[in-house]
């Protein structure tokens, strides 16, 4: 016979042999109502004193051409991702690709954060300390000149992948250097989410190397 704690028991164990498959479904789930709610995460971000700004404003600095390299101005482009939520979920995974690189550029910290994916390994779902991290890792000592796209390529209609080169200047050398990446996008919530990237030497970088190093056996 069953006694009034029996029940409670067979309770508890059934829960404790919940698979982890369902378990890792629910952080998922968890983890990607965090991202669809990040805009409203603003409001308490703009409560957090920031030691360096966002550049990108309004008026002049606006009106600039878009770090991008699209040949149009910020706002006309890149911002507007940078500012709207519907603008940002209509753009597509090389629209973003340009933000998210133009966000480095114009210390948007807050965009690069909505803009990737929950299963991204940098993701953190501490705000605060992540913003953190970002700030100290913007690129500050180079000047982001051009996002040269090389290939969007649609997997399904939840899973992209865009190959580009990001071009940048050193700010006190002027040497110019660039890293090809290979990003994966996967769409949740109507929106295209960075999740991991490829980094590579850029077209051409090998082919200089081999042809200097053949030269100067010749020589």
């Amino acid at each position: 016979m069953l006694t009034y704690c029996q029940p409670l028991s067979l309770i508890f164990i059934a829960i404790l042999m919940i698979s982890s498959d369902y378990a890792n479904s629910f952080s998922f789930i968890y983890r990607k109502n965090l991202i669809l709610h990040r805009w409203q995460w603003e409001l308490e971000a703009k409560k957090v004193k920031k030691v360096r700004p966002s550049t990108s404003g309004f008026g002049g600095a606006a009106a600039e051409s878009c770090p991008c390299g699209s040949g149009t101005s910020y706002m006309k482009c890149c911002g507007k991702l940078h500012k709207s939520i519907n603008d940002f979920q209509k753009a597509t995974p090389e629209q973003v690709v340009r933000a998210r690189y133009t966000a480095y550029a114009k210390r948007e910290i807050d965009f690069i954060i909505k803009s990737t994916h929950p299963m991204n390994k940098n993701f953190d779902a501490d705000i605060k300390h992540w913003r953190s991290q970002i700030d100290m890792n913007c690129y500050d000592n180079f000047e982001l000149t051009k996002c040269q796209i090389l290939e969007e390529s649609m997997i399904d209609d939840k899973t992209a992948t865009v190959a580009f080169v990001a071009n940048m200047v050193q700010r006190d050398s002027r040497e110019r250097t660039a890293f090809k990446e290979t990003s994966t996008f996967e769409k949740i919530g109507g929106v295209w989410l960075y999740k991991e990237g490829i980094i590579s030497d850029p077209p051409g970088r090998n082919q200089t190397e081999d042809s200097e190093i053949t030269t100067a056996e010749s020589e």
